[in-house]
This record gives C-alpha cells, sequence and structure tokens, in this order.
C-alpha cells in the first residue's frame, strides 16, 4: 500500500512538471509569435497569418493567440488598407467567441469606407461571439450613422437594451431612439453615450472627435443664421462667415471631413 502511494505521488509529481513544461512552452510560442507579429508590423504591416495557421500551431490556446494577433491589428489599424476587413475576419475566426473585435470592427470600419463589411462583422458577432452588448449597439449605431437606416437601428438598439449585463445608458438610448426627428441630436447622443461607456481608448477619441464635430456643425449653424438675419440672405459659402466677420475662423474638423452649406442654411458633410 506504501509503495502504491509513493508511486501515485510520483506519478501526481511527474504530470506536474509535465504540466509545467507544457505551459512554459506555451508562453514561449506565444512570446515568440509575438516578435514575429511586431517584426510583421515593422517589415510587412498588411501580411495577415490565416487563422487557421495560427490554430494549428498555438497548441489550443486559440483566446490568447488571438489576442496577441488584436493587439498586432490594432497597432496596423491604418496600414491594412484594402485588407483590413480580411484582417478582423481572419482574427474572429481565431477566436470566434472573442466579443470585443466584432463590436470594435462594426464601429470602427465604416470610417475606412467599409460599411457592408462592419454590418457582416457585427451580425456575425452576434451569432458566434460571447454575449456582448456592444455587438448589437455599435451595430445599431452603424445603420443609424452610416445608412440612416432607422428600422434596422431600431431593431438592434433594442437587442442590445436586451442583452445581459447591457449598462443603463443603452437602455435610455433604445427606449429614446426614433422619438426625436433630428438625426444630428439622436447621433450625438449615441457618441456621447458610447464615449461614457467604453474603455477603449480608440473608440473614446473617434466618439468624441465625432461629438466635437457635431458640436462644430451646431455652432455654425448659428453663425449661418445671424448671417442671414443682418443680410436677408444665406451665405454664398462658409467662408463668408469669416469674410462678414461673424465668426474669426472656421474650426478645424477633428475627423477630417468637408463641411458645406446646403440651400437652406444646413451644415453638411460632402
Amino acid at each position: 500500500m506504501a509503495s502504491l502511494e509513493i508511486k501515485n505521488i510520483k506519478n501526481s509529481g511527474l504530470f506536474a512538471l509535465f504540466l509545467c513544461i507544457v505551459l512554459l512552452s506555451s508562453t514561449a510560442f506565444l512570446q515568440y509569435y509575438s516578435d514575429i507579429l511586431k517584426r510583421n508590423s515593422m517589415q510587412l504591416p498588411t501580411t495577415i497569418i490565416p487563422a487557421r495557421a495560427i490554430r494549428a500551431i498555438d497548441l489550443g490556446l486559440h483566446s490568447a493567440a488571438a489576442s496577441l494577433a488584436w493587439i498586432n491589428t490594432i497597432q496596423n489599424l491604418v496600414n491594412y488598407g484594402e485588407k483590413l476587413p480580411l484582417a478582423f475576419k481572419n482574427l474572429n475566426d481565431t477566436d470566434p467567441k472573442f466579443s470585443f473585435p466584432y463590436a470594435f470592427g462594426t464601429l470602427v470600419l465604416p470610417a475606412f469606407g467599409f460599411t457592408d463589411e462592419a454590418l457582416e462583422i457585427g451580425k456575425d458577432g452576434i451569432r458566434r461571439a460571447d454575449s456582448d452588448w456592444r455587438i448589437p449597439y455599435y451595430l445599431a449605431t452603424t445603420y443609424h450613422i452610416y445608412l440612416k437606416d432607422r428600422e434596422n437601428a431600431s431593431l438592434y438598439f433594442n437587442l442590445a437594451a436586451n442583452t445581459p449585463n447591457v449598462l443603463e445608458q443603452v437602455k435610455i438610448i433604445a427606449a429614446r431612439y426614433g422619438t426625436s426627428a433630428d438625426h444630428r441630436s439622436e447621433t450625438k447622443a449615441i457618441w456621447q453615450s458610447i464615449y461614457e461607456t467604453s474603455k477603449d481608448e480608440v473608440i473614446k477619441e473617434n466618439a468624441m472627435k465625432s461629438i466635437v464635430q457635431i458640436e462644430i456643425m451646431e455652432l455654425l449653424e448659428k453663425a449661418v443664421a445671424i448671417y442671414k438675419q443682418k443680410y436677408g440672405l444665406y451665405p454664398a459659402s462658409l467662408d463668408e462667415l469669416v469674410t462678414k466677420k461673424i465668426i474669426k475662423s472656421i474650426p478645424e474638423n477633428p475627423l477630417g471631413v468637408t463641411l458645406s452649406l446646403d440651400e437652406n442654411g444646413k451644415i453638411i458633410i460632402e
């Protein structure tokens, strides 16, 4: 009996040693993989390692590998060009349960000109990822801002509001959505909620810039109203607000878009 216990102890010790070796090997692999990603980001930032290849060599640590791939994707966000949607799809295929890349891609990709791809990523995330209110919420935001599709925006705002662990600000936006005919004021409220609820610096910065842009548009429209009251007609261009000394200068747009004036005195994005 004693010899059996000693044998069991030895076996347990050997198993623990084996487990430690596996964990250390996994750590070494992940560090090596991270270094590869860093080198690629400096030399070939658009190179995308296929998800199938990553999963084949990550020792089953799909979540850890996806986290490293996520860091690489964020670091090279502006460098992927036309491959940016593929980078997100590949990342999501590495660990389909990792929810945040779905949410992030759904909200950020439209600014790079990939609205359709963003919608596809969002819907894919709802089907595959762990439950996360941000995915339907950002999907609704994309429908609202870029497509002005109130029907689908309302659908996904409501889905977000009924997702477990959703924040109160999201429920408020969902409940109020569609009660105002002013698209811009609704957009501002949505961006404010995103800024207040997100912990991601890229998303927070983008939300703040969007809020500032809307405030610039509001400021310019007030200046246009003053101009009309003074001269009896709308200015031919925004530059006239400066030449007629209504405002000192046209504020710099934080998103780099061009603003212009329509025939009704409203500020629009070209």
